[in-house]
């Protein structure tokens, strides 16, 4: 069974960057915004935990826990049917009451990494595989470098895009020779702080509970991030029957309070893009959450020298990667009471470009839209169920 959920806040937020932070050693700990999907995954799972059975240390060692309570949330030692399907930062729109069961969302999406920006205009255009070998590149054999054949002035395009901003891109469908996005599309600069979210330090210092006393040379500070009004994360699950339809939950470090309820968000229209894959026998995959792949950036499934793969019985070959740096990924474990190991995964708004040798167009939405890519290794496994890896499909 799925549930759409939209989560709310009631006070700022911390998510600690997977840099370690010992008090003494660092004196800042840095939160990242959007959250990794298991940091929400977890949270739910514990609130499921807390909701239906509430003994922490019987479920530790695995007695007692109801059958129907296990069957969702596993064991501390593995799985069970919850899933996270999708993550993303969201807000409520204009029209949404506080009294409706489901709220109505719209949903943000992290820039893809083809976006450039023409410096000091504010527009945007839209990059893509070289036809030809322009210039000399160190990429791995057979894949293009990116390119735009206007004589302008680019740099890496950051913020967020809406709804319909998502879409035109998806779509492949420019707004105006001068920029790919219209203006109210992008969410960027100044306007982040203005509609999503602001950044907070905090200072403090440890102390001995020993003595009474602070603890010398211990003076640390904490960054918070403190969401708008209406601004939340809209997650979709599956796999549970037990998750209420509403409640509060302990959100990312210090466990922070936040309410959820029902959400209701709009699907992203395929026609278009079906149409264009069709006719030009490619396409793109671009990721909304972080994907860890076996083989670094490259999927277990594409053969590094031919750079074909198949999946889902569609055959592809990569002709062209957009990719952000790295993000170090890990946890805490709770059970085990130590930190877990730091994964290196595919930043959010990566993009990888394919063209299509077997299959058509619907089989290749069918097989990567709105699905996961992202694979599971020994020591971060189910990365999937966490719900990282989403990725959506669009023309190019």
């Amino acid at each position: 069974m799925s549930k759409a959920i939209f989560i709310e806040p009631l006070d700022v937020l911390l998510f600690r960057e997977g840099k370690p932070f010992t008090g003494g050693e660092d004196h800042l700990a840095r939160s990242i915004f959007p959250p990794p999907p298991s940091t929400v995954y977890a949270a739910v799972r514990s609130h499921l935990l807390s909701h239906r059975f509430g003994h922490f240390e019987a479920f530790t060692q695995g007695a007692s826990v109801p059958p129907d309570l296990a069957r969702e949330i596993g064991s501390p030692t593995a799985f069970g049917t919850l899933e996270l399907r999708r993550l993303l930062v969201a807000r409520r729109r204009e029209s949404a009451g506080s009294h409706e069961k489901a709220v109505p969302v719209e949903l943000l999406y992290p820039m893809p990494n083809d976006v450039a920006e023409i410096k000091g205009t504010g527009r945007h255009a839209l990059l893509k595989p070289a036809d030809g070998s322009p210039v000399q590149t160190n990429l791995p054999r057979g894949l293009r470098p990116l390119w735009l054949a206007k004589d302008v002035h680019l740099e890496a395009a950051t913020g967020w895009l809406t709804e319909t901003g998502m879409q035109r891109y998806l779509d492949d469908d420019a707004h105006s020779p001068d920029s790919f996005f219209a203006a109210e599309e992008v969410i960027a600069g100044d306007r982040i702080r203005q509609a999503i979210f602001t950044r907070e330090e905090r200072t403090g210092i440890a102390r001995d509970r020993t003595r009474r006393s602070v603890r010398e040379g211990l003076l640390y500070s904490v960054e918070y991030v403190r969401l708008k009004s209406g601004v939340g994360f809209f997650a979709e699950f599956d796999g549970t029957k037990l998750l209420p339809d509403s409640g509060t939950i302990a959100l990312g470090g210090d466990r922070r309070p936040a309410h959820y309820q029902l959400a209701q968000v709009s699907d992203l229209a395929l026609e278009k893009i079906r149409q264009r894959i069709e006719e030009r026998r490619r396409f793109k995959l671009v990721l909304t959450t972080p994907a860890l792949f076996e083989h670094g950036w490259r999927p277990q499934w594409i053969d590094e020298r031919t750079l074909e793969g198949s999946r889902n019985g569609v055959r592809v070959r990569l002709v062209a990667v957009a990719l952000g740096k790295p993000v170090g990924i890990g946890g805490f474990d709770l059970v085990k009471q130590h930190p877990k190991p730091v994964h290196r995964f595919v930043p959010a708004g990566s993009v990888y470009f394919f063209e299509l040798l077997e299959g058509g167009a619907d089989a290749a939405i069918q097989a990567f839209h709105a699905k996961s890519v992202s694979e599971s290794v020994e020591t971060f496994p189910e990365t999937a169920r966490q719900g990282f890896g989403h990725s959506l499909v669009g023309a190019w």
